[in-house]
């Protein structure tokens, strides 16, 4: 099974943070949690993927995480210089959730507030024909 965490490279910073050198949130975010990620027991299990746009710009820096069969997330407003072990922690969560279901409890103390989308699975069709 493929989980993807998608980081939206275009979102900037939100509203209480200002703009720093230049680069939106998403690029900043990106420089925290790669060199993280790189080094993570666990990076072949969880793919990180650069998405243009999450069409979540009132809620800056966002990012989205799912997979096939499971619940896929929405967190917004992140603050992009301090979510990066966050996210791979909310990785671990997941990866190890069998339909993941992560308990608000359990989330990131980082996280808690700023998930503001749980989207139910898309079930894996099988179509077979009989011939």
């Amino acid at each position: 099974m493929s989980h993807i965490l998608f980081v939206c490279e275009a979102c900037g910073f939100s509203a209480d943070q200002e703009l720093h050198e230049g680069q939106p949130g998403g690029a900043h975010l990106l420089n925290q949690l790669m060199p993280l990620y790189e080094n993570w027991a666990r990076k072949s299990e969880l793919e990180i993927q650069t998405v243009g746009c999450l069409c979540a710009c009132d809620r800056p820096c966002a990012v989205a995480l799912g997979a096939t069969n499971k619940i896929t997330y929405l967190f917004g407003d992140l603050p992009p210089l301090e979510s990066a072990e966050a996210l791979l922690k909310l990785g671990e969560l997941y990866l190890d959730s069998e339909d993941g279901y992560i308990l608000p409890a359990k989330l990131p103390l980082v996280l808690r507030h700023r998930r503001y989308a749980r989207i139910p699975p898309v079930p894996v069709v099988v179509n077979i024909e009989s011939s």
